[in-house]
């Protein structure tokens, strides 16, 4: 998961990072009874949350399908930022599909921007 204030990557600002969520679990709908750590979040308006599933940060960039070609966490932050700055969930997915339009797993991209 990421969180980074969509007011904060509208400016001009090649340093800023997002958070990246500490408490992670087993994926969610893989077990029947599921039971995992919580944390809390404040969060202030302009805010964005992502949450991904794993063949988003596991996508091959390079079409090889070769792990060290994986977009991973720090790739998928240089991609959001090079995205246009309404956040287009479709336009991130097709811009992560091979161009044969394979992909080896799921990809899931839940957002959410706080008002």
């Amino acid at each position: 998961p990421l969180v980074w204030s969509h007011r904060e990557l509208v400016k001009p600002n090649p340093d800023i990072e997002p958070k990246y969520l500490d408490v992670r679990g087993v994926p969610l709908g893989i077990l029947p009874n599921w039971h995992a750590a919580s944390g809390e979040l404040g969060l202030t308006p302009g805010d964005v949350v992502l949450l991904t599933s794993d063949g988003i940060t596991e996508a091959s960039i390079d079409g090889t399908g070769d792990a060290a070609a994986m977009l991973k966490q720090e790739g998928l932050w240089e991609l959001l930022r090079s995205q246009p700055l309404e956040l287009d969930l479709d336009q991130l997915l097709e811009t992560l599909h091979t161009p044969d339009g394979e992909q080896e797993d799921d990809q899931t991209i839940l957002s959410l921007e706080v008002g």
